[in-house]
């Protein structure tokens, strides 16, 4: 993951301005589970840094990965909590996930249920996409 994040920095040209922070715990991932969460990962990443940041504003982006073994989330079944959240501009107070016309965004949901997962958004204060899964 953080290879990734540094891969997307960079390919966007990032300045300091923006930092990359990566939380991961110890978990081990199929490789199908893993293409997925990169392919994820890389939308809403690339997302956060088209539009997040503009006009040179400061920031962070936070890419987390974490087993939910010991109880720590309340989805019953959902054995991990990928998180991709930033500091940003967030999204206006009328956007709807459910409803966007972003092909990103679909192509997001759409690898959500390919891990027999689902996603919570936060659109306010930044922008923070959570996604429990099982797979």
């Amino acid at each position: 993951m953080r290879t990734l994040g540094d891969y997307l920095f960079q390919s966007y040209g990032v300045t300091n301005a923006i930092s990359l922070r990566v939380s991961v715990d110890n978990v081990l991932l199929d490789v199908d589970t893993a293409i997925t969460c990169g392919l994820i990962i890389n939308e809403l990443v690339s997302n956060s840094l088209k539009h997040a940041f503009p006009n040179g504003r400061k920031g962070e982006i936070l890419i987390g990965l974490r087993s939910n073994s010991n109880g720590r989330d309340e989805s019953a079944g959902c054995r991990y909590t990928l998180i991709i959240r930033d500091n940003g501009i967030g999204f206006p107070k009328n956007f709807d996930l459910r409803k966007t016309e972003s092909l990103g965004l679909q192509l997001v949901d759409g690898l959500i249920k390919q891990l027999q997962g689902n996603i919570r958004f936060r659109g306010s204060r930044g922008t923070a996409f959570r996604i429990v899964f099982s797979q």
